[in-house]
């Protein structure tokens, strides 16, 4: 019982704080390693976890959703490296390849909140700097070395518009 006790505030702690932060989770700025708890607006706590191989330097996130009343309702895990951002029935990760020449390509992988499977990826030209949810989708920011674009997502994934900013 006392254990079950700790385990339940632990949990309303982390929801309390994600809550405070607008969902964006603990404090953890967007693309920082470590860990992130986001709040569902059905109470669902969404925990992710990154953890970086120093060897390879690969990052892995394993994202666990848990119901309000406490039991896990799924697990996933993603070869990306920083923060989750709730949008819709979604939880949207990037990851980015560097090539040689300097260039940035940036997939965006959204997880379906109700089963943790791969919901939709994007792949977009330049660094994401911002995701910003929607009624409808996702706005994505993005910076190459020489502009800067907002492209509009719906929840599917797919581009609605592109403007360079």
């Amino acid at each position: 019982m006392k254990r079950t006790l700790i385990t339940t505030f632990a949990l309303i702690l982390l929801a309390s704080i994600a809550s405070a932060n607008n969902g964006r989770g603990g404090g953890a700025d967007f693309g920082r390693d470590g860990g992130q708890a986001i709040v569902g607006s059905d109470g669902t706590l969404y925990i992710a976890r990154t953890t970086v191989d120093t060897g390879t330097n690969t990052a892995t996130t394993t994202v666990t959703a848990i119901s309000p009343s406490g039991s896990t309702v799924w697990t996933a895990t993603l070869a990306t490296r920083g923060g989750l951002r709730l949008s819709g029935s979604n939880l949207i990760s990037v990851s980015e390849t560097r090539a040689s020449d300097g260039t940035v390509t940036s997939t965006l992988t959204a997880l379906s909140t109700a089963t943790g499977a791969v919901a939709w990826t994007r792949t977009l030209s330049g660094d994401v700097t911002e995701l910003e949810p929607f009624n409808g989708g996702t706005y994505v920011i993005t910076v190459s070395s020489s502009t800067r674009s907002i492209t509009a997502l719906d929840n599917g994934g797919n581009v609605l518009w592109t403007v360079t900013a």
